[in-house]
């Protein structure tokens, strides 16, 4: 992956220090652990699993993500016994750039030269591969490509475009002591258990 602002090239694999070599220290914020629990701290695996999915896991040694010019990239670790290797990388429109109504555009988030964040949610849906969505069904809040590794999603359907992509690497199959499922729990985990209730 290209990171923006010509940073470099991102590959799942890397180590943490790898990650960090590539990005601009004063783009980089680091995250304290709170309202998350490490993959020790669940009592269930299926639990870890869903909150390394939804970017709630907290990961020591990924705590860290940076905004380069408009995006906001996240990063984490694999499952069980990769944790040290990329395996998730999180892309989200950065505050400064969800805020403003003008001024710079975000910076294209192009999946096969398709902006994910500059077209209507539908319009990217229906040139995805295995996609099938009801064009007179409710509008999706998230939907994944497990055969792309990749998992769009927004706030609210009400959006017209999607707002958050997750791509998986191959370190991502380390959860198959949890389950077979690529882009959601397929053995519905709750990340929110030990948290939340």
């Amino acid at each position: 992956m290209e990171l923006p602002g010509g940073a470099g090239l991102l590959k799942f694999g890397m180590t943490p220090g790898e990650v960090l070599e590539l990005l601009p220290p004063d783009r980089v914020t680091h995250h304290r652990q709170c309202m998350g629990l490490t993959l020790d701290q669940y009592a269930e695996l299926r639990h870890a699993h869903d909150a390394w999915l939804g970017g709630l896991l907290f990961e020591p040694d990924w705590n860290f993500d940076a905004e380069l010019d408009g995006v906001v990239l996240g990063f984490g670790g694999g499952g069980p016994g990769v944790t040290d290797r990329l395996a998730r990388v999180e892309i989200q429109a950065g505050n400064q750039a969800r805020t403003q109504a003008e001024g710079p555009e975000v910076t294209p988030v192009a999946w096969d030269d398709i902006d994910l964040f500059g077209y209507p949610a539908a319009e990217i849906v229906a040139v995805l591969p295995g996609v099938t969505a009801s064009p007179a069904g409710p509008p999706l809040a998230e939907m994944a490509v497990d055969e792309l590794g990749l998992r769009l999603s927004r706030a609210t359907p009400t959006v017209e475009r999607w707002e958050r992509v997750t791509l998986l690497g191959p370190g991502s199959g380390s959860w198959g002591a949890c389950c077979a499922g690529g882009l959601v729990c397929a053995e519905q985990g709750d990340g929110l258990v030990g948290i939340m209730y």
